[in-house]
């Protein structure tokens, strides 16, 4: 068994600005787990478990759902929480852009991997960055206020061309992020 989850990646040029406003968000000191820049993608489908023997139908559920997709354009901008921001513990980088039609594509995946014994998600699609999770509430005010400080922070629009399964092995140091299947839908 291998735990696993279907998304699409951020540009490597992000990475820097990226760790730049992880600097900031740490230094008010709140008890967060902070997530390596270099291991950030936005989600589509958390899968879990499954039997490795599943990730070539994976593979062929992504491609018919990508058949028709043209390149789609995304940016981060904003920061924020989840549940909200005056009750934080998920803290993330908000994605703008073409999300309608990211979402349309995340649709599509729920909906095709049912066959495989993989149920829908019940909450609506969010795209967004995982830019960390709260540990306790130390901090918990100053991260607040930095948050809402860094609502106008964005960065330059990339395009999505691609889908990825990842296998994620946790370690001690944190989640190990491996690519173990690349469907492209939009000629380079």
């Amino acid at each position: 068994m291998i735990r696993t989850f279907i998304a699409v990646n951020i540009p490597k040029s992000y990475l820097q600005p990226i760790a730049g406003l992880l600097d900031e968000l740490k230094a008010t000191g709140a008890a967060v787990r902070w997530v390596k820049p270099e291991s950030m993608h936005i989600t589509l489908k958390f899968l879990g478990n499954i039997d490795e023997r599943l990730v070539k139908d994976l593979g062929d559920k992504i491609a018919e759902s990508t058949r028709d997709m043209t390149p789609i354009e995304l940016r981060a901008k904003g920061c924020g929480a989840f549940p909200s921001i005056k009750n934080p513990r998920v803290v993330w980088l908000g994605i703008s852009g073409n999300v309608d039609l990211l979402g349309k594509l995340q649709a599509k995946l729920e909906k095709s991997l049912i066959p495989l014994g993989f149920a829908p998600e019940k909450r609506p699609f969010r795209a967004h960055l995982t830019l960390g999770r709260l540990k306790g509430s130390r901090g918990k005010s100053k991260l607040i206020s930095a948050l809402r400080d860094k609502s106008n922070f964005v960065l330059d629009p990339f395009e999505v061309k691609e889908v990825v399964v990842y296998r994620s092995d946790l370690k001690p140091t944190g989640a190990v992020y491996t690519a173990i299947r690349k469907v492209t839908f939009a000629p380079d």
